[in-house]
């Protein structure tokens, strides 16, 4: 579902527009004239719906170069490695995010997660294996896009958001640090760390942007700064950013 030039929505779960599996995450494919380059991966519950859009798109999943992750949880790396193969594309992740995939579930809080009833007790989690590993503040350049990694813990001790940049257009990809109207999740995971939350609004709102993008529910594709500004509003009244409500569906 093409969203802007360049730019396509090509799976959402229930927490989004239903277009791909329930457990998937919001997942943006780029366009970078040479070869496409995908943030997030989903659950890996149903590559084929994926691959369905991203056809339909008139684009191919063969043509993709590069999957990017946020963090390693299970609803935005769990396709990662058969999105990867189908096209021999790199997995890039930060460090931190490479070294929760290479521990397995408990690193990512899934076997928490399937405890509590988010995943099924039949969901099976292939770990991806991380091809590349960026560091804090690096810019890849690939076709047209410049991607900057931005460390931004909180949701988990390992994320990373990517500011992209794509001539003249500025967009973040924000995965599950923040959210439309300036909101964030709260979780009972062992890395959920509010303070860290906080901490990386600040950050990103440093940073200069038109399109948020993040991991479930709504996203712009301009005026991202008002988004972030809500919560920041909240922070410096000495409250938390408002929580997103995740209900079960």
């Amino acid at each position: 579902m093409r969203i802007a030039e360049h730019v396509y929505l090509v799976a959402s779960g229930m927490q989004g527009c239903a277009l791909t599996d329930d457990l998937d995450c919001n997942c943006y494919l780029f366009d970078s004239g040479a070869g496409l380059v995908l943030f997030d991966s989903g659950a890996g519950r149903d590559i084929g719906r994926i691959r369905a859009v991203i056809e339909a798109d008139g684009l191919s999943v063969e043509d993709i170069t590069h999957v990017f992750l946020t963090h390693g949880h299970a609803d935005h790396s769990g396709g990662a490695a058969a999105i990867g193969a189908a096209g021999n594309a790199r997995i890039v992740c930060g460090a931190a995010t490479g070294e929760v995939l290479s521990i397995g579930e408990v690193g990512i809080s899934l076997d928490a997660a399937r405890r509590a009833g988010v995943y099924p007790a039949d969901y099976r989690y292939t770990a991806p294996v991380p091809d590349r590993i960026v560091g804090s503040g690096e810019t890849l350049e690939i076709g047209r896009l410049q991607i900057t990694a931005l460390p931004t813990p909180g949701h988990s001790a390992d994320h990373m958001s990517y500011v992209v940049n794509m001539t003249g257009t500025g967009f973040l990809v924000s995965g599950d640090a923040l959210f439309h109207s300036g909101r964030i999740i709260y979780q009972a995971t062992y890395d959920f760390d509010i303070g860290q939350s906080c901490k990386s609004i600040q950050t990103i709102a440093a940073q200069a942007f038109s399109g948020l993008l993040p991991g479930h529910g709504m996203f712009t594709v301009s005026a991202g700064q008002r988004h972030v500004q809500a919560a920041l509003a909240a922070i410096r009244a000495m409250s938390p950013p408002a929580p997103l409500q995740l209900v079960k569906l």
